[in-house]
């Protein structure tokens, strides 16, 4: 009986709306956007260029949260309504004269503003932080000196809205990578390399070149399922100095591979559901664990409790997007969702422990 009155409390508390936790970069801040204006003087210059950058950044966040195909669906907006979309801006890089005001701007969008414009729009998108996701490129096994490896050591492919990060190459990767095969590999062969920049999923990326293209084949490993990708075929024409090829090959594969991240990540707010679910409630600690990791969970909305006893509790689950969905971002939260006959129950599992390969 102690054990459950100090438990009342906290039952208590996660009866109320959850307000997800984020960690890492915020999602609706968009930086890098160049602008240089002219005028008849420095501040008229300066409001110009300020204002010009609004509709590139928001081209740039939409594309980030959207998926490709939505793309040509992007909300037109007018200038007054950009105006108000942006929370914020900073300048940096500064540079002006009397006439004239070049900068490098970022622009802080209003998260719950943008969501509105998207579900009035009925655009699907995510807004889950994008963790890291090791690139393995294979050809057809691992070799960190060939082209088609030195092509993902662009930085690009590490700062973009998905981080994808190649192994480091050292003797350390070529070990635990340099007999994997593309057809065989599990997540247990590349979870050394994984961890060692911090990634929990991993995509294999077999190019296989042949007259005038390339055929890259593309396979999944780690947390969570993930839908069969086509594979890609990129033109490589006569005479394209290869650094140029394989940059473009590494360029198609990329975006196939975030656009498949996206796609099981795509949230569609206004799809609402619930579910109740079976917890082990071991101690006070076990369980306020539970509760913070669900916290962190984006699509996860309210949390109550349906019954409870010692040692254990039924609850209720309220979220958006679907069950499948749910599911992977619990994982994420290294929490396991497990469905036996249509009985729902929800455990905790240690953040180091093995991920099965799906």
């Amino acid at each position: 009986m102690r054990l459950l009155r100090l438990l009342l409390p906290v039952f208590v508390l996660c009866c109320l709306p959850f307000v997800a936790a984020r960690a890492g970069s915020d999602p609706y801040s968009v930086s890098g956007i160049v602008v240089d204006a002219s005028a008849s003087s420095a501040t008229q210059a300066q409001t110009i260029a300020i204002n010009s950058g609004r509709a590139r950044a928001w081209t740039t966040l939409y594309r980030r949260l959207a998926k490709q195909e939505d793309w040509s669906r992007q909300p037109t907006l007018d200038d007054t309504t950009l105006q108000r979309l942006v929370r914020s801006y900073l300048v940096s890089n500064e540079r002006r004269s009397t006439t004239r005001f070049v900068a490098s701007m970022t622009y802080v969008f209003n998260a719950g503003a943008v969501r509105r414009i998207l579900h009035q729009a009925d655009i699907a998108y995510t807004d889950t932080e994008a963790r890291t996701l090791l690139v393995v490129p294979m050809g057809p096994g691992y070799a960190p000196h060939s082209p088609w490896a030195m092509a993902w050591a662009d930085q690009k492919y590490a700062h973009g809205s998905v981080p994808l990060v190649a192994p480091q190459g050292d003797a350390e990767d070529v070990s635990a990578l340099g007999s994997l095969s593309f057809g065989g590999a599990t997540w247990q062969d590349v979870q050394p390399s994984a961890a060692r920049v911090h990634a929990q999923e991993a995509y294999l990326v077999l190019a296989q070149p042949s007259s005038g293209q390339v055929v890259v084949k593309i396979r999944h490993l780690g947390t969570g399922s993930s839908p069969t990708i086509p594979d890609i075929t990129v033109p490589t024409p006569a005479k394209t100095p290869s650094h140029t090829a394989w940059g473009l090959v590494a360029d198609a594969t990329a975006s196939a591979v975030v656009d498949s991240w996206k796609g099981r990540n795509l949230i569609d707010y206004n799809k609402r559901s619930k579910l109740v679910a079976d917890v082990r409630v071991d101690s006070l600690e076990s369980w306020s664990q539970m509760l913070q990791r669900l916290s962190a969970v984006p699509t996860v909305t309210e949390v109550g409790v349906v019954a409870m006893d010692i040692g254990e509790a039924r609850i209720s689950i309220n979220y958006v997007g679907s069950s499948d969905q749910l599911k992977d971002n619990l994982a994420h939260a290294n929490l396991d969702l497990l469905n036996a006959g249509g009985e729902w129950s929800l455990s905790t599992h240690a953040a180091s422990s093995d991920m099965g390969n799906p």
